[in-house]
């Protein structure tokens, strides 16, 4: 169990299949896994592994954004839970007509953002699909924040590992630092939130 919350380990042990696998969860499905250190972590390996950065990188953005449209997909299903009162109570008609005038307003922004804060990544294209927020929409903002967030993590890993060659020997440190920068935004907009 040790090894599979060990990113490096996930890289050595399960390589392509397990980096495309987990991307693939995380952009739409499931959350408690790791997206921007994994990437990065990658990006930053490459050279180690003989992965092909750029393939690496095509095959990472395809991922992320297939796990958004089935995020999307699920979504668009979780409105037949109307049927039951429960779920009716939980979450209100209000809170998705919302959902929907937000996201036909901030679209591009919300799905690029989106990208780069954990969790949220996860969870808006299933609000995307619950929403019913216009599909042709959802694939062209998705199409973009997938490829900016594959490119920046995988490519920003990768030249970092070039330019700082004794990088690797610093990795947990890195690690830390990449999990700490990406939920910067989250911690920003709750403190602007808590200040308003």
């Amino acid at each position: 169990m040790n090894n599979i919350l060990d990113i490096s380990s996930i890289i050595a042990t399960y390589g392509y299949p397990g980096i495309l696998i987990i991307v693939f969860l995380e952009s739409g499905i499931f959350f408690p896994l790791p997206g921007d250190s994994l990437i990065f972590t990658a990006g930053l390996l490459a050279p180690f592994y003989h992965y092909n950065v750029y393939t690496l990188t095509l095959l990472i953005f395809l991922s992320a954004f297939l796990g958004g449209i089935a995020g999307y997909y699920i979504g668009t299903k979780l409105e037949y839970l109307y049927r039951f009162s429960l779920f009716r109570k939980i979450l209100k008609r209000k809170y998705l007509d919302d959902a929907h005038d937000f996201l036909t307003k901030h679209g591009l922004s919300a799905l690029l953002l989106s990208r780069f804060v954990p969790v949220v990544r996860t969870f808006l294209p299933i609000v995307a699909g619950m929403a019913r927020m216009k599909y042709s929409d959802f694939i062209r903002f998705s199409l973009l924040g997938s490829f900016i967030w594959s490119a920046a993590f995988t490519l920003g890993g990768y030249f970092l590992g070039r330019s700082f060659p004794e990088i690797d020997k610093y990795l947990t440190l890195t690690i830390i630092l990449v999990v700490f920068v990406s939920i910067l935004p989250a911690v920003f907009h709750l403190l602007k939130k808590k200040k308003a």
